[in-house]
Order: structure tokens, then sequence, then C-alpha cells
């Protein structure tokens, strides 16, 4: 039996003035950008520092919890549990993104609504939740035929 290592983490699906939503891809999928809760940190500043890092955004405005979604991983011969709570966000102002290529992160899209599903199809399905979860209508969304391969 394996004993999993239980980490928090916080993250963002943020949304631009024009409705576009920003990606990150990252291992050669697109994703949504999230990280590590730090000790003493709460849970809201780390979604908010984490999509600041990863993106290079700044003047977010945290909206509304989202949801909560768990995936597994190994690393470092450690099997990983981790618990990703997720806010909605709004960048008004903020079309200028960096990726922050020392986190594996090669580029950061805005995507607009009537193209997420093609990008959604490269991603991993508790993504598809998030945005699901948010209510996004499902003609947005990928069908439930992803590659397997894109579970963690």
């Amino acid at each position: 039996m394996h004993k999993y290592l239980e980490v928090n983490a916080g993250g963002g699906l943020v949304t631009d003035s024009e409705g576009k939503f920003l990606l990150i891809r990252r291992s050669g999928l697109w994703d949504l950008p999230k990280g590590h809760q730090e000790p003493g940190e709460n849970i809201e500043d780390t979604a908010l520092r984490e999509v600041e890092e990863e993106t290079g955004l700044h003047g977010l405005v945290l909206g509304k919890f989202i949801r909560v979604t768990d995936h597994t991983y190994f690393r470092n011969g450690q099997w990983h549990l981790k618990h990703t709570w997720w806010y909605a966000m709004t960048c008004p102002d903020c079309q200028h993104t960096t990726p922050q290529t020392e986190e594996g992160i090669t580029e950061v899209r805005w995507v607009a609504k009537s193209e997420l599903s093609d990008f959604l199809q490269h991603t991993y399905p508790t993504i598809v939740e998030v945005f699901r979860s948010m209510g996004l209508s499902e003609k947005f969304l990928p069908s439930v035929k992803q590659n397997p391969d894109n579970i963690v």
C-alpha cells in the first residue's frame, strides 16, 4: 500500500474584460495556473500568488470559490495527493503575460470561449471539471473521449 503525501494548492480560472479565458501550456498540455500553498498562507492568497507567478499577470481580482479538485502524482519517489482550491478571477486590464519557464510553462494564452473546446481536448479531466463547475455550456467543453494518458 502506498502512503500519500497530501498537499494543498490554489489556482484560478481567469477571465479578461472580453470574456477570454487564461490557459497555460505545461508538459505539452493546456492547464490552469495553480500551485502549492506555503506554510501559514491562506488558500485565497495562494491562488492569487500562484496565478501571478505562473503567468506574469498583476492586478488580479479574486472572485468566487469554484470547487476543489483532487489528483495524484508520483514525484521524487513519493506519491502525492494534491487538493486544489479553484477560484474565479478577473484581470480587467491584463493582456501581457510572461510564462514561468522555471516551472515548465512554455506558453500563456488568452482563449475565446468559442475556441475553448479545441484547447480542452488537450488537458486533464480535472481542468474540464473546473470549467464545468463554473457553469460553462457543454457545447464549449470537449466530449469525454479524452486521451487516458492525460489522467494523473
